[in-house]
């Protein structure tokens, strides 16, 4: 999904730390009003600001409280915001479990300094009892809400905020949405977006830079710098459904696998054509899956006998899983 000029102007705010420019022509006209909030967006407060755009749409958070996007959630607050739904199998587990990563990194500061919004794109599907089960499997993590809402105003606010496509097909597909986090504050006015992926560590050094004030705790710490990162493991249980030895991909209808995504029947691709020789249709098995970026890939399986199949999960560590050659 390509960026528009409406995310470019947030880096360059971002990165220069000048005053916003006036933005409010570049709404588009037909932009319904405001939900919740009477008063003209461009005299919210004293000066005219980048939220200045935002929709004063009414949420419901994981926990089914009622909340107003701009008046609860980014009035004089420091934001990450993304745009995910829980059904989606290609671009969010990945999005999501680098949030959660960056939710540990910052520590003491989530929550308090910032917070993390995660709006989903499929409100008919993604319910607050789901999203709460989808917040658990990523680890229940504080000062990170995820949210649901009215569909076409929820998209109302990925546009404004510049997460759109131009094509109004691609824009509409929701297994097309781009895996961008925007990040700003709403007290200094400067915000930028990034795309997801890139490396966990320089992303928050530009996040912090970006939204932290003087309102912040003081404090010496700052995020961790890594030259390397490895790629992320996780662990799953589940069913081989299809096999697909040409393209070398296995169809797995899997239990939940924490920190990476819910319950669901999935294509996975395999590292090694030969991991495939080792089982059938129908065996369940353990697999563990190495993420970098926007792909993932099983590296190694274990085939369960039907007793193992029956007991739950323990969650093996590293090298306890044995690859099936």
């Amino acid at each position: 999904m390509r960026l528009t000029l409406a995310m470019t102007l947030f880096g360059v705010v971002a990165a220069c730390g000048a005053p916003a420019p006036d933005v409010r022509t570049e709404v588009p006209e037909a932009t319904p009003p405001l939900t919740l909030a009477n008063e003209d967006p461009a005299i919210r407060g004293t000066r005219r600001k980048q939220s200045d755009r935002f929709s004063n749409i009414e949420l419901q958070t994981q926990f089914g409280e009622r909340v107003a996007f701009y008046d609860d959630l980014i009035r004089d607050k420091a934001v990450i915001v993304n745009f995910f739904y829980t059904t989606c199998a290609k671009i969010c587990p990945g999005t999501t479990a680098q949030l959660a990563k960056m939710n540990d990194a910052l520590g003491r500061w989530i929550g308090d300094e910032i917070t993390m919004l995660s709006i989903s794109i499929d409100p008919e599907v993604d319910n607050p009892a789901r999203l709460k089960e989808y917040w658990e499997i990523f680890g229940s993590k504080p000062g990170w809400l995820m949210l649901t809402g009215d569909e076409d105003e929820i998209n109302r606010v990925r546009r404004e905020m510049g997460v759109y496509d131009l094509d109004p097909v691609i824009d509409a597909d929701k297994t097309e949405h781009a895996g961008i986090l925007t990040f700003g504050n709403d007290r200094t006015d400067r915000w930028a977006a990034l795309p997801a992926f890139m490396h966990r560590e320089r992303m928050i050094e530009t996040i912090m830079h970006t939204t932290r004030d003087s309102e912040w705790n003081r404090s010496s710490r700052r995020p961790k710098e890594v030259g390397f990162r490895p790629p992320d493991r996780f662990y799953g249980r589940g069913e081989v459904r299809e096999i697909f030895m040409a393209r070398n991909e296995v169809l797995i209808e899997h239990e939940a696998i924490p920190g990476l995504m819910m319950a669901m029947t999935m294509v996975f691709p395999v590292a090694e054509s030969k991991l495939l020789e080792g089982f059938e249709e129908g065996d369940s098995i353990d697999f563990e899956i190495e993420v970098v970026g926007e792909e993932n890939q099983i590296v190694s399986v274990s085939i369960l006998s039907p007793s193992e199949a029956n007991e739950p999960d323990a969650g093996m560590a590293d090298g306890e899983r044995q690859r099936v050659l």
